[in-house]
C-alpha cells in the first residue's frame, strides 16, 4: 500500500522561488525539466518512503533525498499514519537544514 504526501504550506513558495530562479537563469523548457525531476522523486516517496539519508543530527527522523542534480527534499515519515511529510524543497544549495528546522520539522 502506497504512502500519502503531505506537503508544509511553505513548500509552494519553495516551488515558485525554484520555478522563478530556473526560468531566470536557464529557461521555461530547462525549468520544467527540473520541476519534472523533483515531482518525480517526491512521487517516487509514495511507494519508497524511507529513500533517502537518515539525518536524525538535525532533527529526528529528518531524511533528505535528492532530486536530480541539484535540488534537495527533506522530509520525515509517519508509518501508522502511511504519510510522507515533505518540509522542504531546495535548489542550487539553498539552506534546506535551515529551512526544514524552521518549519518544526
Amino acid at each position: 500500500m502506497s504512502y500519502r504526501i503531505r506537503f508544509h504550506p511553505a513548500v509552494a513558495d519553495d516551488l515558485d522561488a525554484i520555478t522563478r530562479w530556473l526560468i531566470d537563469y536557464a529557461g521555461p523548457q530547462s525549468a520544467a525539466r527540473r520541476l519534472d525531476e523533483i515531482e518525480a522523486t517526491i512521487a517516487s516517496l509514495t511507494d519508497l518512503p524511507h529513500e533517502g539519508s537518515r539525518r536524525d543530527k538535525i532533527a529526528p527522523g529528518l531524511r533528505a533525498i535528492p532530486a536530480g542534480r541539484k535540488a534537495v527534499i527533506a522530509f520525515t515519515v509517519d508509518d501508522d499514519a502511511r504519510e510522507v511529510h515533505i518540509h522542504a524543497v531546495t535548489y542550487a544549495g539553498a539552506d534546506w537544514i535551515t529551512r526544514s528546522k524552521a518549519r518544526g520539522r
